[in-house]
């Protein structure tokens, strides 16, 4: 399986499982708190939702290293500071689905900000880090990190419930790790196949 399959396995199982706990949640009114509510209770669709943000908090954690793997550049601490951060977000996003906000508020609050953040870092610091990935992709990654400010400035007015910025940001936040993945996947492609055209035009 390759790195881009591997993303879109990644984006169909987050959807599946959160979808499935909030169709299958034993609280209607769910939506009305936040979006951790769906990890609130002991039914199915709580452990659904639970098991859905460690598993996805795994698989980006065990991606960190491939992903990083043969990128272009030549600062290895631009590639160990992006793999750095993917570690952390998928931590971190274990640590949400581990810990339900109504028995450990304060750590599963902690790890969702501490989520983000390394997301905000990530994104960034992306054109320093691997300054040969595409102009494009590191204009979206800058869009999103601010539409997810907007959304979280909207909240604090009032404007926006707490749910809808969860959903809007999650969004946004696993889109673009998505997009980074294929992204990295392609440049690891060119690199290979440059590697092989200039080997066969020594031979």
């Amino acid at each position: 399986m390759d790195l881009p399959l591997l993303a879109v396995v990644l984006a169909v199982f987050l959807a599946v499982g959160l979808l499935a706990s909030m169709v299958g949640s034993s609280d209607p009114d769910w939506w009305v708190d936040n979006l951790s509510a769906l990890g609130m209770t002991t039914s199915t669709s709580a452990r659904a939702f639970s098991i859905t943000l460690v598993v996805a908090g795994f698989i980006i954690t065990t991606l960190a290293r491939y992903v990083t793997r043969d990128l272009p550049t030549t600062d290895a601490r631009g590639v160990a500071g992006v793999r750095v951060c993917l570690v952390l977000v998928g931590l971190f996003l274990m640590g949400v689905g581990v810990f339900p906000v109504d028995t450990f508020f304060g750590i599963h609050t902690g790890a969702t900000i501490a989520a983000v953040v390394s997301y905000g870092v990530l994104v960034f610091r992306m054109p320093a880090w691997l300054p040969a990935m595409p102009r494009t992709f590191l204009v979206v990654g800058w869009l999103f990190l601010a539409i997810t400010l907007v959304l979280v400035a909207f909240f604090f007015v009032g404007y926006y419930t707490l749910t809808a910025v969860e959903l809007v940001a999650g969004t946004l936040v696993f889109t673009w790790l998505i997009l980074f993945i294929r992204n990295a996947a392609a440049a690891q492609l060119d690199i290979r196949g440059d590697a092989q055209t200039g080997a066969v035009d020594r031979g």
